[in-house]
């Protein structure tokens, strides 16, 4: 499922030039801004808490949504860039050469080219290529 368009536009920007408008503020102004929110302003002075709270609350439970959707992203989807997975398939035939690991030794890391690897995750503990890079299972 694609990400739908998004609704909101920037709160401010920093246009210059041709491209300016009534959004546009310059870096001091942006600088005056941070700081006033780092210094709690917002916080201490009653009558702005007192107008801006509702606003406050809504945009703090935003932010915790947004908090909560990385960590799931993080933790359960991964970098969520492989997208849909569909039914494993059946295993592949061996390789051409068959004789890797024959000797009874394991290839080093330096020999291992990923580039031979299924590019989908296989059978618990088997190798496979993430996007360049080697994956176990």
């Amino acid at each position: 499922m694609a990400l739908a368009d998004r609704k909101s536009s920037d709160v401010f920007n920093k246009n210059t030039g041709g491209s300016k408008d009534s959004k546009s503020i310059d870096t001091e102004k942006e600088t005056e801004i941070r700081d006033a929110f780092n210094n709690g302003d917002h916080i201490a002075d009653t009558g702005k808490l007192e107008n801006l709270a509702p606003v406050l609350y809504a945009i703090q439970q935003l932010t915790e949504d947004i908090e909560e959707l990385r960590r799931y992203i993080t933790a359960e989807v991964g970098d969520g860039a492989q997208g849909p997975q569909g039914p494993a398939g059946a295993d592949g035939a061996d390789g051409a050469d068959g004789a890797d690991g024959k000797d009874g030794t394991t290839p080093t890391m330096t020999s291992l080219n990923g580039s031979s690897l299924p590019t989908r995750r296989g059978a618990s503990g088997t190798l496979w290529n993430n996007r360049g890079i080697v994956s176990i299972s």
